[in-house]
């Protein structure tokens, strides 16, 4: 066929259709395939080698490899760095200027500022060390203090701040005296204090067994005392018995008892009707109860 023919349009023959598809695959361009470049390699520290020989019996010989230039420099620097870092915060930490210096105390009554320097113990420690919540649970195991607070002021001002537990009755108690708070809390006396209720036990009846804030007898026992020497003030002295309650020695030859509780006022009417009657009537009795002030009786 003619290139004339070709141009035109006109249909090729099957020899020259083959031709043409051979021309072109031989024109075809093929995509070269991607040459992937080596990553270049870090060239390797040469460390040094020391042979070490054992002994000939053994006919062996042990390779260790030196460490690398400067290992040991570095860590040596920063070693030395941090320990004298450490030593700095130390002796920031002790210094002279952030020592407490002496308690300022308010609310202290009972105990002296010496006790409570003793408690708190933190006069010549570091104010960065000092905690004030530890601070406040030592100074409120003593029995005598109801309630701490502790602040700090900078740079190593201290100040306490006491509630303490006042004292309602002083108990011999078979022999030993305390004081008594309300809510039956007892620790030792201090001093001398006539405005107190004096109760006595022959034979030891408070209850010592718990720390030293638990209570060591029942508080309404405390209140009734209390409130019977108000009701009674002529009564210097009273005594308590573990069945019986609280009573007294009357001038008239026995013992009058009230229990441990209940309406102390109603009580003490009663007893004043009971005894104008006894009185009137010349009775005598060695014992006198009103305990149950709807059951009142005597004996004799």
């Amino acid at each position: 066929m003619s290139v004339g023919e070709r141009t035109l349009g006109i249909p090729q023959s099957r020899a020259d259709e083959v031709r043409a598809r051979r021309a072109r695959k031989e024109q075809r361009v093929e995509r070269p395939e991607k040459i992937q470049a080596e990553k270049p390699r870090r060239a390797k520290r040469v460390r040094r080698r020391y042979d070490l020989s054992l002994s000939h019996e053994y006919n062996t010989q042990i390779q260790l490899t030196a460490l690398p230039a400067g290992f040991l420099g570095q860590r040596v620097f920063a070693g030395v760095v941090m320990v004298l870092a450490v030593l700095g915060l130390i002796r920031f930490i002790n210094s002279p200027g952030y020592r407490v210096g002496p308690l300022e105390i308010e609310g202290a009554g009972l105990l002296t500022s010496a006790q409570v320097r003793s408690l708190a113990a933190v006069e010549g420690t570091s104010a960065f060390l000092v905690d004030p919540q530890q601070v406040e649970a030592r100074l409120e195991e003593a029995a005598e203090v109801e309630s701490a607070q502790v602040t700090m002021r900078w740079p190593r001002q201290v100040k306490v701040t006491l509630k303490e537990r006042q004292p309602t009755a002083e108990w011999d108690d078979g022999g030993r005296i305390w004081w008594l708070s309300s809510d039956g809390v007892a620790y030792i006396q201090h001093g001398l204090d006539s405005n107190l209720v004096h109760v006595q036990s022959e034979e030891p009846t408070l209850n010592f067994s718990g720390s030293p804030q638990d209570s060591v007898i029942d508080p309404v026992v405390v209140q009734a005392a209390s409130e019977l020497q108000s009701l009674m003030p002529q009564v210097s002295t009273w005594t308590f018995d573990s069945s019986r309650g609280l009573g007294f020695q009357d001038p008239h030859g026995w013992m009058a008892y009230f229990g441990h509780e209940g309406d102390i006022s109603l009580k003490v009417k009663v007893y004043d009707a009971l005894v104008q009657d006894m009185e009137t009537n010349g009775t005598s009795a060695s014992m006198v109860s009103v305990e149950n002030p709807a059951a009142p009786f005597y004996s004799r």
